[in-house]
């Protein structure tokens, strides 16, 4: 007894510098947050943006930075050992089996009982979304080898994941499993490591504090997007030529990626809930995207719009920015009216949360193949807001593509309509009997407003055209980042 109260001055001497060490760091921490968010507040807006739960899991998750660690480096040992079971095939048959990997639970009951016949693989996919029967069709039985090595790393994928996650509360262990199926959303957070760990440090110090600056934030980053928005259809409405270059345009987009459908049909069915099965974390999406393109969203994602039950428009959101870079990469001459409409948004908002700006800069701006003595014609009758010398220093390069067929990749696209209210999203996953997986509803605003932390700050691109047989090497696909 009389050694402890000799040591006890001692240990609470050390706690004490413990304390105040700790004390030091996370003033330090938050010192360099601030000058961070000073520098660049692209991040922090971001978080900002999403929703309070969401923030919520991310501000948890970062506190632990050296488990985002762990599962980067667990990601790539995992895409390189999926790649190396798909490797020796044509680019049909692994995209094929890349859009099965958004269906683990479906791969599980195509191996699980060895090889099944073409009558028991019908019965089974009565269960999932019509957009997976086609591949579920052709490779359950002709690929079962490699779907049944799939389903193993599955497996071990996950007890790996579980045993990482099993050491920390189950609060940390709620949040991190949530953000593992927002992948857009995890990979970001690894991608911006020392972010993310001052980000979970400041939330960690000060929770009430960092809570309602960010719920400030949010609120004040929807009022803009909402007033954003309705300026961008108000100056459609005003402009019918570019309005009705919306329409062609995304009519034509839609039957490019989406198997030819006809976009103008009258709506009668209205859902509530959408859940888009997002490629797996642990593969990620077709190794030959040039860009992140985590989740597969039908045409009118990407259009900002859809045809409600009586014909009219409903507008969704913003142009996205894959949308936008399939426009100008492939027909940057046919809708002039549409890509000066988008010109003078982008002129007109040049703090845009949608990132438009950024937009509109990579594939207007700086797109050589762009006739701009065409945009300076239509300017002369709208606004003279186009730089004076752009039509004689940037004569157009290169012509439109011929007009598209449909594409002869499965499409990824639902074949049910969208919601006729504006405020929910339409299903994407219809199935010819009642499911019994109960799929979560996702917030719309959390997956389509905020595209620029989903891309990483990359270009968008459009899926390859695949070649019939496996090439030689493996193409960037799609156009290229500048």
């Amino acid at each position: 007894m009389r050694g402890l109260k000799k040591q006890l001055p001692v240990m609470l001497v050390a706690l004490l510098m413990c304390l105040f060490a700790w004390q030091a760091e996370a003033q330090t921490d938050l010192a360099k947050f601030k000058e961070i968010i000073k520098k660049d507040s692209t991040l922090v807006v971001d978080l900002a943006a999403y929703d309070a739960s969401v923030r919520r899991d991310i501000l948890i998750v970062a506190q632990h930075p050296e488990v985002l660690s762990t599962l980067k480096e667990t990601q790539q040992g995992s895409q390189n050992a999926f790649q190396g079971i798909i490797e020796d095939y044509d680019r049909d048959t692994q995209f094929g089996i890349y859009e099965l990997s958004r269906y683990p639970d479906l791969i599980d009951e195509l191996t699980i009982e060895g090889k099944l016949r073409k009558k028991e693989i019908q019965n089974v996919i009565l269960s999932y979304p019509e957009d997976i029967h086609e591949s579920a069709m052709e490779y359950g039985r002709k690929r079962y080898k490699a779907l049944d090595a799939i389903a193993h790393l599955n497996h071990k994928t996950q007890k790996d994941f579980d045993d990482l996650i099993s050491k920390y509360n189950s609060d940390f262990q709620s949040s991190i499993k949530r953000l593992i199926g927002t992948p857009e959303v995890l990979s970001t957070m690894a991608d911006n490591l020392e972010f993310t760990r001052l980000a979970g440090s400041v939330y960690q110090q000060y929770p009430k504090e960092m809570d309602l600056k960010l719920e400030e934030w949010h609120n004040q980053i929807k009022a803009q997007k909402e007033k954003e928005l309705a300026d961008y259809q108000q100056k459609l409405k005003e402009d019918p030529e570019a309005y009705e270059e919306m329409l062609a345009a995304a009519e034509q987009f839609a039957a490019e990626e989406s198997a030819n459908k006809n976009i103008s049909e009258p709506v009668t069915e209205q859902v509530e809930v959408v859940h888009i099965n997002h490629y797996s974390y642990w593969y990620g999406y077709p190794y030959w995207y040039s860009a992140p393109y985590w989740r597969p969203y039908p045409w009118y994602y990407h259009t900002g719009f859809y045809y409600g039950p009586g014909g009219g428009v409903v507008f969704i959101g913003m142009p996205s920015y894959w949308y936008v870079g399939w426009h100008h990469h492939y027909y940057p001459n046919r809708y002039p009216h549409l890509s000066y409409h988008y010109y003078r948004h982008a002129h007109r908002h040049h703090h845009s949360y949608y990132n438009f700006n950024r937009t509109v800069n990579v594939n207007i701006n700086n797109n050589s193949r762009i006739d701009r003595s065409n945009l300076a014609k239509i300017d002369n009758n709208r606004g003279n807001i186009l730089p004076k010398q752009w039509p004689s220093q940037r004569p157009a390069v290169g012509t439109d593509r011929p007009v598209q067929g449909p594409s002869t990749r499965p499409s990824t696209r639902p074949k049910s309509r969208p919601s006729t209210q504006p405020a929910t999203r339409p299903s994407t996953t219809p199935s010819t009997r009642p499911s019994n997986k109960q799929a979560p509803p996702v917030n719309y605003n959390n997956y389509r407003s905020n595209e620029h932390m989903r891309q990483n700050w990359s270009r968008p691109s459009t899926p390859a055209t695949r070649p019939a047989t496996r090439p030689t090497t493996r193409p960037t696909g799609g156009f290229r980042r500048r």
